[in-house]
């Protein structure tokens, strides 16, 4: 600023040596010289500002770059068909899928705890932790006073029932003969009725028990096909009626366990599949039972369910199931290759009159190979699917 002012100054003073105006000049620079020198300065001022303003180009520029993001692209159908586009129109969706977590456990009936049924010492223990046993398999021999007391009654209960019905049997030809008195007959058979049913209930419990034989030794047996997970006895333990054994579990036997509102599982029937995240492991499974849970006093719904295929995760882990259930919101699905990109934000192709034009959507929540729509398109319009990077170019495909 300094040097333009003293050129400013220098070429005014050289102008002044040839002009008449010099005595004027001479007689009047004490009053001229401050007024000069201020008019240089504002001059070199406005100067300095306007070399540093910008460039009026720039606007334009960016302006021309957010048009070319939306201009349209020319395409014909075999340019379509040449770049591997497809021409489809988004299908209307009337559901939405609402997330509900859950976890990997043991099915009903995996589990079984293996107890007494009377009171007995233990002889001998034929499994041992981690082995795998089957369904009938023995797992320990018992010996028990009360066992063998009741198998008495119930050979007791079952020889007194057939000398009874022997009895009623000679005595029939009697009475038919008039030898018997016919109420006679009817009380002995009354009786053979009656000792009968209490053989019944006595081979019952010998049953129940294990069937133990005549000097009271029963054998404990797996209920289930599994894994024995536990034994909490030894050989020469006396155990009362009703105590542990052994602890069996099914680890191939697992499903999946939800627990859910009562509104939301208004919308989950039995055999309705289910998309299941556990991890990066995506599967589907199928609901098999939608039932109250007693311990919140039904206020907590238990949503249990299957895999359609493949084997599920560990027992513990932590699952995330997306189902299915009505919305009144309009949404659209295509596909993930009608979704692209562009300066970061999701765009589909709309395709009209032989030219393709960006729009920019709002997704939704992913199912699987599709893509939800939650915004951004009005329904009817045909969108570009398949190749759809090479339009991200801005260009037509080379004919």
């Amino acid at each position: 600023m300094t040097n333009t002012l003293a050129r400013t100054l220098t070429r005014f003073t050289g102008k002044l040596d040839a002009s008449p105006q010099k005595a004027w000049w001479i007689a009047n620079r004490a009053v001229a010289l401050p007024f000069v020198f201020v008019v240089a300065l504002l001059l070199a001022f406005g100067l300095g500002r306007h070399s540093r303003s910008p460039n009026s180009t720039t606007p334009q520029a960016d302006s021309a770059q957010i048009s070319g993001e939306n201009r349209t692209i020319p395409l014909t159908e075999q340019q379509l068909r040449q770049a591997g586009l497809t021409l489809i129109r988004p299908e209307l969706s009337t559901t939405i899928e609402r997330p509900i977590t859950g976890f990997v456990e043991a099915h009903v009936g995996a589990r079984a705890l293996v107890g007494m049924p009377v009171a007995g010492q233990v002889m001998r223990l034929l499994v041992a932790p981690g082995q795998r046993v089957q369904a009938g398999s023995v797992l320990a021999e018992v010996r028990s006073p009360e066992a063998a007391a009741i198998r008495a009654e119930a050979d007791g209960s079952a020889a007194t029932a057939q000398s009874l019905e022997q009895q009623y049997q000679r005595a029939l030809p009697m009475a038919r003969q008039g030898a018997l008195a016919w109420h006679e007959l009817e009380t002995r058979r009354i009786a053979s009725v009656k000792a009968r049913t209490d053989a019944r209930s006595a081979q019952a419990k010998v049953r129940a028990i294990g069937s133990p034989t005549s000097a009271g030794v029963l054998q404990i047996r797996s209920p289930i096909t599994g894994t024995v997970a536990a034994l909490d006895a030894t050989p020469g333990s006396v155990l009362p009626a009703g105590s542990d054994l052994a602890e069996i579990t099914d680890t191939s036997g697992r499903e999946l366990r939800f627990m859910v509102s009562p509104l939301l599982a208004a919308n989950l029937k039995s055999d309705q599949v289910l998309r299941v995240k556990a991890g990066s492991q995506e599967m589907r499974a199928r609901v098999v039972a939608v039932a109250p849970d007693s311990a919140s006093a039904n206020r907590v719904m238990i949503v249990r369910a299957t895999p359609v295929a493949g084997a599920l995760p560990p027992t513990g882990t932590a699952v995330t199931a997306f189902a299915l259930v009505p919305s009144s919101e309009q949404q659209f699905t295509v596909p993930r290759q009608a979704v692209q990109l562009l300066n970061g934000e999701p765009v589909v192709y709309r395709y009209q009159r032989g030219s393709a034009e960006p729009v920019r959507v709002v997704l939704g929540p992913a199912r699987s190979d599709q893509l939800e729509i939650v915004q951004g398109l009005q329904g009817g319009e045909q969108i570009l699917s398949g190749n759809t990077a090479v339009l991200l170019q801005g260009d037509a495909p080379a004919r």
